[in-house]
């Protein structure tokens, strides 16, 4: 699967098992989960990069080494809308999933399927802001087009939400593995201090976007980020860093 960009400070770079930023996932009317794969990248202009990502990986499960049938694949999407949708048994789920996994040596692999279409991508940078433009070519009615924004769950193991009263933050086993939030919701290193949060930009023409917030730590899995979906096939948002408590 390809990558979105990575989040480097201090010549450290943060990468891991996450997706980076501005990563394109493609989820279908049939409720499918469609990865990109890389098809072009360039430097246009000093902090201005495009990535041109092909729609067209399906995840392929193994059990002790052995290709598992189709509907495994099925069977492990339902499992996850599942979990998705209980925040109060996710913790434990994920534990579970561990367990599970180790004992039956179940992995995961990315595998070419039929093509759903692509997306540019155009990464600008300025200041301690990156600009992400999305435009979809060729994507199939019906679907959500969903926005990775990953960085690892081990370094960045805090969530900061904005509330009536103040700020709800949650650090370790309190952030969940997935959560719908508001889009001020920031993601942070508490031992660094650094963090982001996502915007769009005061325009009548955005399209309406949902967010949510998600950190798992575990075998093969190591993420925190924020997800932005739209019905839309383009957005442009914006990814906000910073070096200190934003709120």
């Amino acid at each position: 699967m390809a990558k979105g960009l990575s989040l480097c400070h201090q010549d450290k770079a943060f990468a891991g098992e996450s997706a980076g930023f501005g990563l394109p996932v493609l989820k279908t009317a049939d409720n499918q989960t469609i990865f990109p794969s890389l098809v072009s990248s360039k430097v246009l202009t000093p902090g201005t990069f495009e990535a041109v990502y092909h729609l067209n990986l399906i995840t392929a499960w193994q059990i002790f080494g052995v290709p598992a049938p189709s509907y495994f694949r099925d069977f492990m999407e339902k499992i996850v809308s599942l979990y998705m949708n209980r925040p109060g048994f996710q913790q434990p789920g994920l534990q579970i999933r561990n367990a599970i996994f180790k004992l039956f040596h179940i992995r995961s692999t990315m595998k070419p399927g039929k093509s759903f279409g692509y997306c540019r991508v155009l990464y600008q940078t300025e200041g301690l802001r990156l600009e992400i433009n999305v435009k979809g070519e060729a994507l199939p009615d019906g679907g959500q087009l969903i926005l990775l924004n990953e960085v690892p769950g081990t370094d960045f193991s805090r969530m900061i939400m904005r509330t009536a009263s103040g700020r709800d933050i949650r650090d370790g086993s309190d952030f969940l593995p997935w959560q719908a939030c508001t889009i001020d919701t920031a993601i942070e290193n508490p031992d660094l201090h650094i963090g982001f949060f996502l915007s769009i930009p005061d325009n009548p023409d955005s399209p309406s976007v949902q967010i949510a917030a998600g950190r798992e730590v575990g075998r093969d899995l190591n993420w925190a980020g924020l997800a932005l979906e739209t019905d839309q096939t383009a957005v442009t948002y914006h990814v906000n860093f910073y070096n200190q408590n934003p709120m």
